[in-house]
């Protein structure tokens, strides 16, 4: 922090500076408070004399010298400041997130504490390139619906889980299909809304994971060996499990009855929305075996 802030010209020198996080019972961590922490020390400093507007933000890592580096959970963070009210949210550019556009939210991009100075202060500075617009051409489902053949009465009830957006049980027998069945099932559902893609890069985001398209479902089939944190989410520095990552997509839970209890029983249902959870297709929970 003090050296970005030498590398601009307001050196700490002989200074006490006291910073309050509040709410104090809320653990914070990350460098995601460098940019706003570094603005409200150069505004008692003096060097920023104009007033700030309300209803303004800040995020972002500071380096060093001076610039301002993008940070994980930076799309989370967008939709935290829109449910806020913020007008103005100042971010650094990152090229590896796609364009973001929320109604009544100005997204200001910058690239060093020196231009959030300089626009603070009414001038202009040079334009920052702004993420392109994202494009899922390359992206094409492997197993599509209509190639199945067959399993009339099945694909039937596919169709009303996809239009109603329920849960689905599949049973029968092994090598009957069930697993085909739910791969092909994302290629039936509509394309992602604006706010369900935000969404979607948000969880995967902060949980530091690939993701194959954006517009498109995504399909999660984790396997019932699995641990309870990688599918539940949480950890010693909590991230999202299995079934954050299948929000709005699709998660498919073969074999039920072999996943673990403490798994299951630590599913909770939140608030019970239906658009909160992913279309979830558990099959084989009841196995018979012939005498």
């Amino acid at each position: 922090m003090s050296a970005a802030l030498y590398s601009i010209g307001f050196p700490l020198v002989d200074s006490k500076v006291v910073i309050n996080l509040s709410p104090a019972e809320q653990k914070k961590n990350g460098p995601l408070f460098d940019l706003p922490i570094a603005i409200g020390i150069l505004k008692e400093l003096k060097a920023i004399k104009d007033k700030i507007p309300p209803n303004t933000g800040f995020i972002g890592a500071l380096s060093l010298d001076g610039t301002v580096l993008p940070v994980e959970g930076m799309i989370a963070a967008i939709l935290a400041a829109k449910k806020l009210q913020l007008q103005t949210l100042f971010l650094p550019f990152d090229p590896t997130i796609p364009v973001v556009e929320i109604e009544d939210l100005e997204l200001v991009y910058i690239h060093t504490i020196q231009d959030v100075v300089d626009l603070l202060s009414g001038q202009q500075i040079l334009s920052v390139p702004k993420p392109k617009e994202s494009t899922d051409e390359r992206f094409h489902f492997q197993r599509n619906f209509n190639q199945v053949i067959g399993h009339d009465f099945a694909k039937r009830a596919l169709e009303i889980a996809a239009s109603g957006e329920h849960y689905l049980l599949m049973d029968g027998p092994p090598g009957c299909g069930k697993s085909l069945l739910a791969e092909t099932f994302p290629s039936i559902l509509p394309p992602l809304s604006k706010e369900a893609q935000l969404e979607k890069i948000s969880l995967y985001q902060l949980a530091g994971a690939p993701y194959d398209s954006l517009t498109l479902p995504s399909y999660r089939h984790p396997h019932h060996s699995a641990s309870s944190v990688s599918i539940i989410g949480g950890g010693t520095n909590p991230k999202p499990g299995e079934v954050s990552l299948a929000h709005r997509d699709v998660l498919f839970l073969d074999e039920l009855g072999e996943f673990s209890k403490k798994t299951l029983d630590m599913w909770k249902h939140g608030d019970g929305s239906r658009d909160s959870y992913p279309n979830i297709i558990p099959t084989n929970i009841i196995q018979k075996k012939p005498r």
